[in-house]
């Protein structure tokens, strides 16, 4: 299990229990800038530490460090609840395909390589088609 794995478990699980970094690292008793060094992979966590968060988190310590066990405690079936919402997130799979246009050198379109301006348009327009699904979205929920 490498450190980017339990990294973005931490955040993923931080994040399906609605909790900021900032009231994470409290309930861990740590300062925010080492949780901050530990979700981004430049800090090892602690055998106690670990412990800490299967508890806050309700989950195993074997499904932080991303052991192979089915889902069983309350803070896992969050967990994967979340993972499965993403997954049909179609906001985060075009932020996804922004990411990837913008930053993949490799990409082709229609079996042509894509130069940096149509990479640049693409994106932006998946961009732009974003931002005006997202401001229509919260209209509707607003009335």
């Amino acid at each position: 299990m490498d450190m980017d794995s339990i990294s973005t478990k931490i955040i993923e699980l931080r994040e399906s229990h609605g909790l900021s970094q900032a009231q994470l690292a409290r309930k861990m008793g740590l300062n925010k800038n080492v949780m901050g060094r530990i979700e981004h992979g430049n800090r090892t966590l602690r055998a106690d530490e670990i412990v800490k968060l299967a508890k806050i988190f309700d989950v195993s310590t074997d499904f932080i460090l991303d052991h192979q066990v089915p889902p069983t405690a309350e803070g896992e079936l969050l967990y994967q609840q979340k993972q499965e919402r993403d997954q049909l997130d179609i906001a985060k799979k075009v932020q996804e395909l922004i990411d990837l246009t913008e930053n993949e050198p490799d990409l082709n379109f229609y079996g042509a390589p894509m130069s940096q301006e149509h990479r640049k348009l693409l994106a932006n327009a998946l961009e732009i088609g974003l931002q005006l699904s997202y401001k229509k979205a919260h209209q509707e929920h607003e009335n």
